[in-house]
């Protein structure tokens, strides 16, 4: 699974093949429209004046509104990665189980990939990894403001969760790739991406919603019923406080009252398309350059309601998941140049460091990764000490540097062919700067800068470690934009070890439970990528775990 891949091709699976992810950055993920089908304005009249939307409760909806009670025992609310997978391992495990999804179709974000601190697929290649590393390093790049019980759970279940999902995938007809890491000193990247792929339900879907298709396929086996275009509307308690239910409105507009007697999931996914959300709680999300790979229903649904039955967030900022792919989908450890022709950072770090960096230190939404004619032969040099997500690509482990290098070199040439935009060429740095709209003489200087400190051996500018100091000399020379996308915010509702929802005073919602994007606490500040497809990762322990712990079958580890 090494050749490369194209834009035409890349949303069925079958078209998928692993080495050149990097042609698109995020399979299934086209640049959505700006905006926000959330308020990002303070409410202005009545008694929620100078509220926000979370802050104000609305009336309930009379009874007599109803036109129809179904009674279930798990109610789950999202049909993503970790509602799809809840509705699964509480079915399978003997509850009786309905999922209502807004939308007409089941939603996917990414590659489809999963991360995993350990499982057999990693056994039998020999990779193990040191889990008081790995969680220290997560930890750490939440500012240790995230709850490391929450995040230990996961590093307990992770296994366990992981070969059950392995064994679900090959009963469907999918195989396992697990894809490479990055050598970084500084942001190593360790090689726990699980990627499915193959069987008749990857080949009906795309790589970004495979695995919530074959999750519902097996839940609808198990009895398990699913209701597209059902979206939730309010919550339902008892007098006590207790959530028993939830209303939610038909495509006719009538309600539809689901009475939960075991418990009511929220699984709602991000606030990605709400910029009052945004404002409050992710004010970076506003810097990006555009929004990549969000479902624009995500808008804070379960967010809402969970505030209105008297839950909790977590205190902000809430992290975000940024890869810089949304323009070009290249760009390596290359000099990068900001739109006034100059240098502002070290390039050869993450793909959160980079978008960053390119927001903050490069005071744009841009930048461009400037290199010369031998770059091939420079990205292969820089993948024996660096790499990653979008600087590698996603080969499989234990396959050669120059999988990469080929892969992105397709990249390049076709997005010279193809987006023209965000890809340039010229043969003198003179036109380049032209092309990218900077200043020749600015650009000509700051190259002059770049290549004597690679000559020296040393950045002294911004200390970028000596083996990715590649200079710029012989043409032609190539620029790629280098933009950062939003693909979530991994932050929200608070949550319990147990993913129950919280109150502010760290007391449970009877009934209430919030897992995947729309939960909090398990990040803080910023996202970790050291164990790559964590998100996902979290949504599959999540999910499954609550699925148990709501049949009543979870045994704790």
């Amino acid at each position: 699974m090494t050749a490369s891949i194209s834009r035409r091709n890349l949303l069925k699976g079958a078209a998928f093949s692993a080495a050149g992810v990097a042609a698109l950055g995020m399979a299934g993920c086209a640049p959505q429209a700006e905006g926000s089908k959330g308020s990002d304005d303070l409410a202005e009249t009545g008694e929620g004046a100078g509220k926000h939307t979370w802050e104000v409760k609305p009336e309930p909806i009379a009874a007599d509104q109803i036109s129809q009670t179904v009674d279930t025992e798990v109610l789950i609310i999202g049909g993503g990665y970790s509602g799809t997978c809840c509705a699964l391992s509480a079915a399978e495990n003997g509850a009786k189980v309905v999922l209502v999804e807004k939308d007409a179709v089941l939603n996917g974000h990414g590659v489809g990939g999963t991360g995993a601190i350990a499982s057999r697929a990693l056994d039998e290649l020999g990779l193990k990894f040191d889990k008081s590393l790995e969680m220290e390093r997560w930890v750490s790049t939440c500012g240790n403001r995230c709850r490391e019980s929450l995040v230990g759970k996961w590093f307990r279940e992770s296994e366990r969760c992981m070969n059950w999902f392995l064994d679900m995938a090959e009963t469907n007809g999918a195989q396992c790739m697990v894809t490479v890491g990055s050598n970084s000193t500084v942001h190593p990247e360790i090689a726990c991406y699980h990627f499915m792929s193959g069987g008749p339900i990857f080949e009906e879907h795309t790589m970004a919603d495979f695995v919530e298709y074959m999750f519902e396929a097996e839940a609808l086996k198990a009895g398990a019923e699913f209701v597209y275009e059902m979206p939730a509307v309010q919550l339902v308690q008892d007098e006590s406080g207790r959530v028993t239910g939830a209303i939610c409105q038909s495509k006719d507009g009538s309600y539809v009252q689901y009475n939960a007697s075991k418990g009511v999931v929220l699984a709602t996914g991000d606030i990605s398309y709400n910029d009052e959300y945004i404002n409050e709680f992710a004010p970076v999300a506003t810097r990006v350059f555009t929004r990549l790979c969000s479902d624009q229903g995500n808008v804070g649904d379960g967010h809402n309601m969970a505030a209105w039955a008297g839950g909790a967030f977590q205190e902000g900022p809430w992290p975000t998941m940024m890869h810089p792919q949304a323009a070009a989908t290249f760009h390596g450890p290359f000099l990068f140049v900001n739109p006034d022709g100059k240098r502002f950072m070290n390039e050869a770090t993450w793909v959160q460091g980079k978008c960053l960096g390119v927001m903050y230190n490069g005071g744009a939404d841009h930048a461009w990764s400037i290199f010369d004619a031998r770059w091939q032969t420079d990205l292969l040099g820089s993948l024996e000490h660096g790499g990653g997500m979008f600087w590698d690509t996603f080969r499989p482990y234990g396959s050669d540097y120059q999988a990469a290098v080929d892969g992105h070199t397709k990249t390049v040439e076709n997005g010279l062919a193809e987006v023209p935009d965000y890809y340039k060429r010229a043969d003198t740095l003179e036109e380049l700067a032209e092309m990218i709209e900077v200043d020749p003489a600015e650009l000509k200087a700051t190259v002059e800068r770049y290549n004597a400190l690679c000559k020296a051996g040393e950045d002294t500018d911004f200390y970028k470690e000596k083996h990715f100091l590649f200079p710029i000399e012989e043409g032609p020379f190539t620029a790629c934009m280098v933009a950062p996308g939003l693909l979530a915010v991994t932050g929200g509702i608070h949550i319990s070890d147990n993913f129950e929802v919280l109150n502010a005073d760290d007391e449970p919602i009877p009934g209430l439970y919030a897992i995947g994007n729309c939960a909090g606490d398990i990040y803080a500040v910023d996202y970790p990528i050291n164990i790559q497809g964590n998100s996902h990762g979290r949504c599959l322990v999540q999910g499954k775990c609550l699925g148990e712990q709501l049949a009543g079958v979870y045994q704790e580890i």
